[in-house]
């Protein structure tokens, strides 16, 4: 006894043959750009990547305001936030809370120094802008003024400066103190156009962060930071390599 199969007989008990490759059903490729639930929603995927920059900031500013407690570390903790900030918009790296840790085990050593100046620097500053303004006597202190413009000046040039190191700490990872103040001195020289917006947006924020103060253990200073990064330019550049 013999059955047919497409026009050919087999013997009875014979398995069926397998069809071949080129006769087997294809599975339907999946258009790009579609998933097993339909169409991928673009809006959402932008709405998430657009979140993801005040958490990150937020996250960041947190973490860097435990560092500051400590005053002299408000620098340190500027340089590891603008790292840990720099590794999310270059590589992707999320994980910018424990980056600032990580980033801060990294260059404590370095950037401490740099704090501790920096914050008798400040204070100086202001023990001479309030004397200044005591001694100037509603204007009529022609002394007075001239050196309480010189400090504006100088105050203003020490923003800048204190601005720039954590974008050259940033740009150049394994160098030292010294060579990270002459880095952020001549980003600062080269590009004054920058340098003054940043200096705009920072006093702005500032001013912001006098009206809602809740606002300034998430964004005082990681957003600074951010600002520098985005504005002096976080990747190196021809005249200023790796």
């Amino acid at each position: 006894m013999s059955t047919v199969t497409r026009g050919r007989s087999r013997p009875a008990g014979q398995p069926r043959p397998r069809p071949s490759a080129r006769q087997r059903p294809q599975t339907p490729v999946r258009p790009p750009g579609r998933s097993a639930a339909g169409p991928r929603r673009r809006w959402e995927e932008r709405l998430l990547a657009g979140l993801a920059y005040p958490a990150n900031l937020a996250l960041a500013g947190l973490a860097a305001t435990v560092i500051a407690l400590g005053i002299i570390t408000v620098l340190p903790a500027a340089v590891a936030a603008s790292r840990a900030l720099d590794a999310w918009l270059r590589d992707g790296e999320d994980a910018v809370f424990t980056g600032t840790f990580r980033e801060l085990r990294a260059t404590w050593r370095r950037s401490l120094p740099l704090g501790a100046a920096a914050t008798l620097c400040t204070g100086v500053l202001s023990v001479n802008t309030v004397f200044l303004w005591n001694r100037s006597d509603g204007g009529t202190d022609g002394p007075a003024l001239i050196l309480g413009a010189a400090t504006v000046v100088v105050a203003c040039a020490l923003a800048l400066l204190v601005l720039a190191l954590p974008v050259a700490a940033t740009r150049s990872p394994d160098a030292g103190p010294r060579a990270w103040v002459v880095e952020a001195a001549a980003l600062v020289a080269g590009r004054p156009v920058r340098a003054v917006v940043l200096l705009a947006l920072v006093v702005a924020l500032l001013a912001t962060l006098w009206l809602l103060p809740t606002l300034a253990p998430f964004v005082a200073i990681s957003v600074p930071a951010y600002l520098a990064l985005v504005t002096l330019g976080h990747q190196p550049s021809a005249e200023h390599p790796e």
